[in-house]
């Protein structure tokens, strides 16, 4: 089985981890402290653009409106930081740039136009109890003082197949969210060891000792959700390679048949 593999790869790793795999055809799950929360990092990012394109279609925001974003606004680990302070962006740049750049900057405008406390009541409505924002990025100083923003591997599955199956919104803004995340320029972790041409919708998230990659697998013989969270690693390099690594175990248990042979009447991997 899928799940014994990766148990036994990770028995000596020097870190602590979530994961869930999940066959989207078979349904077959494999999951491994998935009720485990954790820091989110920048995963908490795939939450604040659903509920942006909950606005768009409640015709609250208009992806092409324009926006400005002054020098006090802009913070560091952002492309806007670095760029022009006269500069605009759209609804859809900044939501573009949060996901496949993870920038903060932008970020932070979209928190700041929506409210935390709307963002979390729509996280609540999706029923989710144990992924929240509770700040800013870049908010060391919050972070500090241990006011994180939090998920789970669970939430973040169930979140994945809600996009996956069109009800994330509705049918055309979850296609547009795949889309967005389709572009993801971190290729760090679960896409590193995959062959280049697979299409894989993911978000990855990093903070000190903190490093996760979720997204969606696309393959000609089937899809599949990978979402593997870690923390308290010794080294981010050193996370980001048991990521890559336990991503491709994870493939070919997948794609080689293994998982074809294993009982149909069970319902995990």
């Amino acid at each position: 089985m899928l799940k014994s593999m990766i148990l036994d790869f990770m028995k000596d790793k020097n870190l602590k981890y979530s994961i869930i795999i999940k066959d989207l055809k078979s349904d077959k799950i494999c999951s491994i402290n998935d009720r485990e929360v954790v820091p989110s990092a920048s995963i908490i990012k795939l939450f604040i653009m659903a509920k942006t394109f909950q606005l768009v279609k409640n015709g609250e925001l208009n992806l092409n409106d324009r926006i400005s974003i002054n020098e006090k606004e802009r913070v560091p680990y952002s492309i806007i930081y670095l760029l022009d302070d006269k500069n605009t962006y759209t609804i859809r740049d900044l939501i573009t740039l949060m996901i496949i750049q993870s920038d903060n900057t932008a970020t932070n405008q979209l928190i700041q136009m929506i409210g935390i406390e709307k963002i979390n009541e729509f996280i609540g409505e999706l029923g989710f109890k144990d992924t929240i924002l509770k700040r800013k990025m870049m908010d060391l100083d919050s972070r500090k003082l241990g006011i994180d923003n939090y998920t789970t591997a669970r939430d973040v599955a169930n979140l994945l197949e809600l996009m996956n199956k069109g009800q994330l919104v509705n049918v055309n803004y979850s296609d547009i969210m795949l889309d967005i995340m389709k572009m993801q320029l971190d290729n760090s972790m679960m896409r590193v060891n995959l062959d280049e041409k697979i299409i894989i919708a993911h978000k990855t998230g990093n903070l000190t000792n903190i490093n996760h990659d979720v997204g969606i697998v696309y393959t000609k013989r089937k899809n599949y959700i990978f979402i593997m969270l870690t923390f308290d690693a010794t080294g981010d390099n050193y996370a980001r390679d048991i990521i890559g690594k336990v991503s491709r175990i994870s493939y070919e248990y997948l794609i080689s048949g293994s998982a074809q042979n294993e009982d149909n009447n069970r319902n995990y991997l």
